[in-house]
C-alpha cells in the first residue's frame, strides 16, 4: 500500500506505447451507518478477469484476492464515497509488440469530479466508433477514440459525443451506454452491437423493469434521439445523467422516467432499498 502519486514507471512501459491494459472499476457510497459499500464489486471483477482470460493474459489473482485487495484500498482512501479502479497493465522491459515484459496489477482509489450541473448536451462523433474487436473488454487502448471524441463536443460547445456504428447506427457515448425513451418505451442499443454492456446499464434495465417501464434493446439511429421524449447516458462512474440537447434539439431534462430512475438508483446504492442488498459490498 502506496501512496498513488509515488508510484513510478518509465518511458518503456508496454501499456504506455501499445495501450496493453486492460482495466475495471466500480464506485462506494456512503451507508445509513456510515460506511462505506462498493456497489456491484463482483460483477466488476468478474468483467475484468473475464476480459483478461479472453486475451490471454494470465492474471494470477483470483476474484476473492482482488475483493479483498480493493476493500483494503477503500479503508486505506478514508473516505466513505468515492471510486475504485483495478488495472492490469505489461510494464517496463523490451520494446516491441512481441516484447513479453513483466505484468502488473494495481488497485487505486480516488474522488471523482462532480458531475455536470446541468444537463447533457450531446453531438454525434465526426469519426465513426472503429473497431469492433473485444467490445465487451475494457481495454485501455480502446478509450483512446472516446477522448478524442470527447475533445471535439467539447471543442464545438457540447458535453460528450455519441459514437455511431459502422451501419449508422447508435453504438454508445464516449464513456457510457444510451437510453432513449420512444412512444412510452425505454430503447437501448442491444448487447451485440458494439458496445460495452455496462454493469450499470444491466441494473438501469433491472430497475426499470421492476418499475412496470417496458424496455427494450434494439438499435437506434440518430433520428430516433432527434425524436425522443427523454434521453439519459449510464456507467459506473458518471451514474444517470439526463441529457437537456442532442444536436439541435432540446429536450425536457430530467424527463419523468429519467428522474424517477435515477431517484431509484441513488436508494439502491447507499442501502436504503432491502431488495438488492446482495449488490452492496460494505466495507469491514
Amino acid at each position: 500500500m502506496v501512496p498513488a502519486e509515488d508510484v513510478r514507471f518509465g518511458l518503456h512501459t508496454h501499456a504506455l506505447h501499445y495501450g496493453t491494459a486492460l482495466f475495471d472499476g466500480c464506485r462506494f457510497y456512503r451507508q445509513r451507518d456510515g460506511r462505506a459499500a462498493l456497489f456491484r464489486l463482483r460483477d466488476h471483477l468478474a468483467r475484468l478477469l473475464r476480459g483478461a482470460r479472453s486475451l490471454g493474459i494470465p492474471i494470477d489473482h483470483g476474484l476473492d484476492a482482488l475483493a479483498a485487495a480493493t476493500q483494503e484500498v477503500v479503508r486505506a482512501f478514508g473516505a466513505p464515497e468515492g471510486y475504485v479502479r483495478q488495472i492490469v497493465f505489461f510494464g517496463e522491459g523490451r520494446m516491441g509488440l512481441g516484447a513479453e515484459n513483466p505484468l502488473h496489477v494495481a488497485v487505486t482509489a480516488w474522488s471523482p469530479a462532480p458531475g455536470p450541473a446541468a444537463p447533457l448536451s450531446l453531438r454525434v462523433a465526426s469519426f465513426g466508433h472503429g473497431a469492433t474487436w473485444a467490445p465487451g473488454v475494457k481495454l485501455s487502448g480502446h478509450y483512446a477514440r472516446a477522448v478524442f471524441a470527447r475533445r471535439e463536443a467539447r471543442a464545438s460547445g457540447c458535453d460528450d459525443a455519441i459514437f455511431l456504428a459502422a451501419d449508422g447506427t447508435v453504438a454508445e457515448a464516449t464513456g457510457a451506454n444510451v437510453f432513449a425513451l420512444l412512444g412510452g418505451r425505454l430503447i437501448t442499443p442491444p448487447a451485440w452491437a458494439p458496445i460495452l454492456p455496462g454493469i450499470t446499464r444491466e441494473t438501469v434495465i433491472a430497475l426499470a423493469t421492476e418499475a412496470a417501464i417496458a424496455v427494450e434493446e434494439r438499435p437506434l439511429r440518430r433520428d430516433d434521439l432527434l425524436a425522443a421524449d427523454e434521453i439519459f447516458l449510464c456507467s459506473s462512474s458518471a451514474e444517470i445523467q439526463p441529457v437537456g440537447r442532442f444536436e439541435a434539439r432540446s429536450l425536457l431534462a430530467p424527463g419523468p422516467v429519467t428522474a424517477a430512475l435515477a431517484a431509484r438508483y441513488r436508494q439502491v446504492v447507499r442501502g436504503e432499498d432491502e431488495v438488492h442488498a446482495a449488490w452492496l459490498e460494505v466495507v469491514p
